[in-house]
């Protein structure tokens, strides 16, 4: 196999790389627009991101349908999810601060935008890349990635201090116009050689039939991952304004870890191999529980900068650990004919540990006590470890 990366798996690369710079601003300063303009409301954040992760969980299972009938407009397929959040990005411009009373139809749209990218970007990502560089293709898009991110934020929350959100929406409307470009002059091979027509229910019995334990670990693993994903990173987000209160210092906090992110990124695809994986994971485990101590203990400035540096170190080695062992499973476990199944069926498990996530968040979203706010952080947390175990268990069955 190949180990050098390809001509279409740089370009898929640039292509996430204007999608990580649109993210900054859609993920992060959407949500600390969103508490602006609902006096701190939680719970409308909280039904926001339930809505989504819920018709997106659904919604690759069906769009999977779609892809495998016409597998050759994968990319056109991509191309029309960026341009569905082009349209998301300016229906913010829009709506300005209406959007606290139309944050329904706005879940919507996005999850709608996401289906359409995300489910044909995984289907080109496993066929750009392979067992042997998916690894290094994953080490090399994130730490680009981080290096966006340290001059990003501090460029878009200093532009909304000194500007208006409304004018820095627009902007990032262009970058996903080019990114569109980007994404047409990507080629790639995925055909449906097999003839099979798409069935969920056949992939899910010959998982039973074959005894593909790697594949079904995995898949509970993608429930704990999505449960430490979502709502820790939106609670930091929440917590970080309400504590600093602009948007410049997210942007600087931001900018500050995404350097520590990169540092701990290089040092995994150094060292990182299936040999010491269980050290590593382990170490990331232990590292990001023993941050959310100090918040347990009291949440001031320091322990939330503590805890913010816990979880960005570590969670960037999950989140590269993940997303390549989903690549790796097609073929360890000869999947090929059922890889549009496959992404929906890791849809489904990453999606309900969201939404398990932000239900926990919507809870508590009723009292302003703190006490609540520090348990949801740990049990959110406590979740890190289970996640490593399991994705342990589907890297030696």
């Amino acid at each position: 196999m190949e180990r050098k990366i390809g001509k279409n798996a740089k370009l898929l690369i640039a292509s996430d790389l204007i999608y990580t710079l649109t993210a900054v601003f859609i993920e992060t300063f959407l949500v600390a627009y969103f508490l602006e303009v609902t006096n701190e409301n939680i719970t409308t954040i909280s039904i926001y991101y339930i809505i989504i992760y819920f018709l997106l969980s659904i919604g690759n299972v069906f769009m999977g349908k779609i892809i495998k009938q016409t597998p050759t407009k994968s990319k056109h397929i991509m191309s029309l999810g960026i341009i569905s959040r082009a349209l998301f990005i300016l229906l913010i411009v829009v709506l300005s601060d209406k959007i606290a009373s139309n944050y329904i139809l706005i879940a919507i749209i996005y999850a709608f935008s996401e289906i359409l990218y995300w489910c044909a970007h995984e289907l080109i990502y496993i066929d750009v890349t392979n067992n042997d560089n998916r690894k290094k293709y994953m080490s090399i898009k994130k730490i680009l990635g981080k290096i966006v991110n340290i001059v990003s934020p501090i460029i878009l929350g200093t532009s909304i201090e000194l500007y208006s959100f409304t004018k820095i929406a627009i902007y990032v409307f262009i970058l996903s116009i080019i990114q569109i470009v980007i994404t047409l002059f990507i080629r790639t091979d995925i055909r449906n050689n097999d003839k099979e027509k798409y069935s969920f229910r056949r992939f899910i019995k010959y998982i039973k039939e074959k005894k593909l334990t790697k594949i079904q670990k995995y898949n509970l693993s993608g429930i704990a991952y999505g449960i430490v994903e979502s709502s820790i990173s939106t609670l930091i987000i929440i917590i970080t304004v309400m504590t600093f209160k602009t948007s410049f210092n997210l942007g600087v906090l931001t900018t500050i870890f995404s350097i520590c992110s990169m540092i701990s990124l290089m040092l995994y695809n150094k060292y990182y191999n299936i040999k010491n994986a269980k050290f590593i994971l382990s170490l990331c485990s232990f590292i990001v529980v023993i941050g959310v101590v100090g918040l347990l203990i009291d949440i001031n400035k320091i322990t939330l900068i503590i805890y913010n540096f816990c979880y960005i170190v570590t969670f960037c080695i999950f989140d590269v650990v993940y997303n390549t062992r989903k690549g790796d499973l097609v073929k360890e476990c000869r999947i090929e004919k059922y890889r549009e199944e496959y992404i929906g069926y890791t849809s489904i498990s990453i999606g309900l540990g969201r939404i398990i996530g932000y239900i926990l968040m919507f809870i508590v979203s009723f009292t302003m006590n703190i006490t609540y706010f520090k348990i949801l952080l740990a049990v959110v947390t406590l979740f890190a470890p289970i996640y490593c175990y399991l994705i342990i268990k589907s890297l030696k069955d």
